[in-house]
């Protein structure tokens, strides 16, 4: 590296922005001058690396494939493209985790890309498996992707008597170091709530969903050297809930970016069997202003349901919420301001879900347009 140190900036630049997108954001890591030169030139293609929202994956209790409502131009979330699927249990930049009865993978929806993930390893207990995937993946650091394995704890009748039940210790086998981090202590007071992580634009937040309306959201203040949640707002939705359900258009989806492709419904029996395909919108959505909700004109009903927390914007301070499962909203909590996603209630869903009609989990997308993906060949890690 001596002589490539002596050749001029300008030099090493051109040569640099010849370079596939891939092997450019590889070459970030060579040294901290050619990484300085990639990121100040702006050499790697933003268009092509996730810096957007493009849509929320969610997935539906007695639903075969999730649902996406997507902000234009629009991706397809049906996955049919991967071998086998049953769920999507985790998304990072742009690509997704799946998993099917005896096999999981890690597929682009923006691509069309697909790579089986190599078999689990054993389980380090006979007495437990497997609960928890997580996936890790940035294009702009490494091709590679990998999965963490978490186990789940024994059932208590597993242990003696005497022993503490939940342990105050867990053993989980790791390869590096790590810092574990108490929840927020706020939360420890309420009875009935959830907590879900995720970062956006000053860092990794915590979102607490508690008691129908109740939110509050916490950043991880890592100043002096120690680890501590910091709370940042804390708000009351039961308001709003009560102005939204009260529209005339409450039940109606709104011509916008954001538009529930409803996969299900044209893809199954159950539903319409005419196929179809995704189109290519002209617009994309503006988190600052599309259909912005002017709550101040807004009068309450009598109806106030629940809200659910979904996630946060990766860039700006703006949560993801959903109400009684039919409709989802953009909350800026620095501002107050509501912005309306429109409907997210597949169709036909009573009569296929009935009684158990829920929404599991979700997961915010943003599109990677990386060609490179290889298809069934990309090199995983798997930790556990």
């Amino acid at each position: 590296m001596a002589a490539g140190r002596e050749l001029p900036a300008d030099l090493i630049a051109d040569v640099l922005r010849r370079l596939p997108p891939r092997s450019l954001a590889v070459s970030r890591c060579v040294c901290v001058a050619w990484r300085g030169l990639v990121d100040t030139r702006r050499l790697l293609r933003a268009d092509l690396l996730p810096r957007s929202v493009g849509g929320i994956f969610l997935n539906y209790c007695a639903l075969y494939s999730p649902d996406s409502p997507t902000a234009g131009p629009t991706i397809s979330s049906d996955l049919e493209f991967v071998p086998g699927i049953s769920e999507v249990v985790d998304h990072c930049n742009g690509i997704l985790l799946v998993e099917e009865t005896t096999d999981d993978y890690v597929c682009n929806p923006a691509t069309r890309r697909w790579a089986r993930v190599p078999p689990c390893p054993v389980p380090w207990r006979k007495d437990s498996r497997y609960r928890i995937k997580c996936l890790a993946y940035d294009p702009t650091v490494s091709p590679h992707f990998e999965v963490f394995l978490i186990p789940s704890l024994p059932h208590p009748s597993s242990h003696p008597q005497s022993d503490e039940w939940p342990p105050s210790y867990i053993d989980i086998h790791v390869k590096a170091k790590y810092t574990m981090v108490p929840k927020p202590s706020e939360a420890e007071c309420e009875r009935h709530g959830f907590l879900s992580l995720g970062r956006s634009e000053k860092g990794l937040y915590c979102a607490f969903n508690h008691d129908s309306h109740g939110l509050r959201i916490f950043l991880l203040n890592e100043s002096g050297g120690r680890l501590g949640w910091e709370l940042k707002h804390i708000v009351n939705l039961e308001s709003f809930a009560r102005k939204l359900h009260a529209r005339e258009d409450y039940n109606h989806q709104h011509k916008g970016p954001w538009m529930l492709q409803d996969i299900n419904y044209y893809k199954y029996p159950y539903g319409n069997s005419k196929r179809r395909e995704a189109v290519e919108d002209s617009f994309e959505w503006n988190s600052d202003d599309d259909d912005v909700l002017h709550t101040e004109d807004m009068v309450e009903g009598f109806y106030k349901g629940y809200i659910t927390f979904l996630g946060f914007h990766p860039y700006k301070e703006i949560a993801f919420l959903e109400l009684d499962l039919t409709r989802a909203v953009a909350y800026h909590w620095n501002t107050g301001k509501f912005q309306d996603l429109g409907d997210i209630y597949p169709k036909n869903y009573a009569e296929a879900a009935g009684h158990v009609a829920q929404l599991v989990n979700a997961f915010i997308y943003t599109p990677c347009w990386m060609e490179d993906f290889p298809e069934n060949k990309l090199e995983a890690r798997i930790e556990d």
